[in-house]
């Protein structure tokens, strides 16, 4: 293991955590707690809650067409472009705020559904490049502790987020205080446009015709061996917590009578706990084995999961525990990310990596994706009445806890790959 004296400084690459910072700030309003908000307001089901939770994941599929575009444009300028584009449909929730509806039709909340369909597609596109350029512009050394650090820094910038965000919804959320929420993240996504920009630039991959992303594609997902088996494991891990945060917010604000602006306290803890677990292992996660910080991460997911189902089926005293249960869970979030962002890279050469990504991004984006339209389909109450099955919701954690505490196993069989990381 290089000493620490001799690694590589991250000055180079401080815009990269402003743009964490304020992407950060734009994504949760976007695509978060007060998206989610905006949609009861409007009337929206869980069935519509759902397919908005689930488009960053469905739309990842296109990684794999944009990573034909990198060749031509390179790293930062796709990844430029496809930002501004996705903060233009910013401004459909915006608008839908603007107009202040006494009474929301049919349509408005499908036209809220609409924006993050655009939002998510413009994303997928950038986000081709994201891995990739960071991969080719930080050495592998000090990959774990940068990724770490914009993990804490990007939770920092969430809590203030949110808190901003509580205090604006108080209450009975005003159309006002939503138009002020989706102006703070059209400000956000210009500041992290420009965070984009200061960073170093790399040189652009290899050209790739579509014919043969296809076939590399099929090559990687036939090929079995490592790449299927961390792909797998993903999958596993991201059947209940990727629709976590839209359904529970759904369910506090409508079955349990919470306040927007609790809600939004609760979504900061969240972001809290994601600051103190970057923070706890962002000098460690370069010298220990990766599996070691996600088998951590699925642990406490469990511990979690444990936690709502027993809160749902009436058990006494839990109510003022619910904080620390979002703060554990957004900890073991940030410790699985880091990880993530940290290991994919690994898995192929610089010249393979783009399509690499793109294919494992997209399958297991889709895939994952897939389950909270599915969930919201179980977790809908019968009847013309938006509102939540408690049984279901409670079947939910119990699915969750159960691949949780399998994952503590599996991940334990993840081999390292980083030389310099202790054995």
């Amino acid at each position: 293991m290089m000493p620490n004296h001799t690694k590589p400084s991250l000055r180079p690459f401080v815009a990269g955590f402003w743009f964490g910072g304020f992407n950060g700030m734009t994504w949760m309003i976007g695509l978060g707690a007060p998206m989610v908000l905006l949609a009861e307001k409007l009337g929206a089901s869980t069935l519509q809650v759902g397919l908005a939770t689930s488009f960053v994941f469905l739309l990842l599929p296109l990684q794999i067409v944009a990573t034909a575009l990198l060749p031509r444009l390179g790293y930062q300028r796709q990844m430029v472009l496809a930002w501004i584009l996705r903060a233009l449909f910013l401004g459909v929730p915006l608008a839908l705020a603007g107009a202040a509806p006494a009474a929301p039709t049919a349509w408005m909340p499908w036209l809220l559904v609409g924006s993050v369909f655009a939002f998510c597609l413009f994303r997928a596109f950038g986000t081709a490049a994201h891995i990739p350029w960071m991969a080719a512009i930080l050495p592998i050394e000090v990959r774990g502790r940068f990724f770490a650090t914009d993990q804490t820094l990007t939770a920092l910038v969430g809590v203030a987020t949110l808190l901003a965000c509580a205090a604006l919804l108080r209450g009975d959320a005003s159309w006002q205080a939503f138009r002020s929420v989706y102006a703070i993240a059209i400000a956000g996504s210009a500041c992290a446009v420009f965070s984009l920009s200061r960073l170093p630039s790399a040189p652009a991959p290899r050209s790739a015709p579509l014919g043969r992303l296809w076939e590399e594609s099929l090559k990687l997902l036939r090929g079995g061996g490592l790449f299927r088996f961390y792909l797998g494991l993903s999958l596993l891990g991201a059947v209940i917590p990727y629709g976590m945060a839209g359904f529970t917010a759904y369910y506090l604000k409508v079955e349990a009578g919470v306040s927007s602006s609790r809600i939004l306290v609760l979504t900061a803890a969240h972001y809290a706990g994601g600051m103190l677990g970057g923070w706890a292992i962002r000098r460690f996660i370069d010298a220990f084995p990766l599996r070691r910080f996600f088998r951590v991460a699925a642990t406490i997911q469990s511990l979690v999961f444990l936690f709502w189902l027993a809160l749902l089926r009436g058990a006494d005293g839990l109510l003022p525990w619910l904080p620390a249960a979002f703060l554990a869970f957004g900890a073991a979030a940030t410790i699985a990310n880091s990880s993530h962002f940290t290991y994919l890279p690994s898995l192929a050469e610089e010249d393979e990596r783009p399509v690499m990504v793109a294919v494992f991004t997209a399958v297991f984006g889709f895939l994952s994706g897939l389950s909270p339209v599915l969930w919201g389909l179980l977790l809908k109450q019968e009847g013309a009445t938006p509102g939540m099955n408690a049984d279901a919701f409670a079947a939910y954690f119990v699915v969750g806890a159960t691949l949780a505490l399998a994952l503590v196993w599996l991940f334990g069989r993840l081999p390292e790959l980083r030389e310099h990381a202790r054995r």
